[in-house]
């Protein structure tokens, strides 16, 4: 049994649900205990979207490395590649630690499995715990919860889903404000009330949307909660030190769809912040932040 993941190609697209290799971060992945794995994944020394302009870790790439890694250990233990996935919470904590910009970061992911749920003889649930290592020293965890239902039960949870396009962009922030070089990755557009801005989605966005969804991902509404607390900070290179998210239900193309940033501890731009995404006054995610701290 191998203790250590190797780093040398990207592991199969379908089992991390990604269309373009490119966007495959996981590069390997072994058992090391009964419930224990180690999941390789290299992180680029440049990306289109993800990247932290100080060099320390970003929480976003972290994030969605640990989704791949949960949905991989998925399909493992069996899951088809027609199931679908449901992740009801995922956490990211960042340490303050520098990547080196010469090389891309070759990541030693060691998940623990916390609780696992069988249905029919059928894995239809479970809780993963996450360390990140890069070169022998941790840089980040992770908690990840999925839920995983067959294609009818899928069709039954969602219920009857008004029809409706995403809301268009022509109003978006500008780019730079909410850290991004380019328009195409703002999900903000530009409100009147303070603190309060309207979720803006692009179905045909080569990072969140790389294959087809019927519903606006997780991975979007984080990067939708974070670049909220940017503008509300008016810094955009702020990341997460930390967050905790909550999805309650599933984001429909069709709905109208608010992000709202709350100060929880004194007005300081490292503070505490909750994030909630609103659909007509129902909370659909709630995440609870700190921002790192500058260099």
């Amino acid at each position: 049994m191998r203790d250590e993941a190797l780093f040398e190609a990207s592991v199969k697209r379908e089992l991390v649900h990604k269309r373009s290799v490119s966007e495959v971060f996981l590069t390997d992945f072994v058992q090391s205990g009964s419930r224990r794995f180690i999941a390789g994944a290299q992180w680029p020394r440049w990306h289109v979207f993800y990247g932290s302009p100080d060099g320390s870790p970003d929480s976003a790439i972290m994030a969605e490395t640990l989704r791949q890694a949960v949905i991989f250990l998925s399909h493992l233990c069996g899951v088809p590649l027609t199931h679908k996935f449901l992740m009801p919470h995922m956490s990211i904590s960042v340490e303050a630690a520098i990547l080196d910009p010469l090389v891309p970061a070759q990541v030693a992911v060691e998940l623990d499995v916390k609780d696992m749920k069988l249905s029919g003889g059928h894995l239809s649930a479970l809780a993963v715990s996450a360390r990140f290592v890069v070169d022998g020293a941790p840089v980040g965890e992770g908690v990840a919860a999925a839920r995983i239902v067959n294609p009818a039960t899928y069709e039954r949870l969602r219920g009857a889903v008004p029809a409706g396009l995403p809301a268009a962009g022509e109003d978006l922030l500008a780019c730079a404000d909410v850290g991004h070089a380019t328009q195409r990755n703002v999900m903000l557009g530009q409100s009147s009330r303070r603190f309060v801005w309207p979720l803006r989605v692009d179905p045909t966005h080569p990072i969140f949307f790389d294959h087809p969804l019927d519903h606006v991902p997780g991975m979007l509404l984080v990067e939708a909660a974070r670049q909220a607390v940017r503008a509300a900070c008016s810094r955009p290179d702020a990341d997460f030190a930390l967050f905790e998210a909550e999805f309650m239900k599933l984001v429909e193309f069709s709905y109208p769809v608010d992000v709202a940033v709350t100060q929880l501890e004194s007005p300081s731009p490292h503070g505490v912040m909750r994030v909630r995404l609103l659909h007509e006054e129902q909370t659909l995610m709630s995440l609870l932040a700190r921002v790192k701290t500058p260099r």
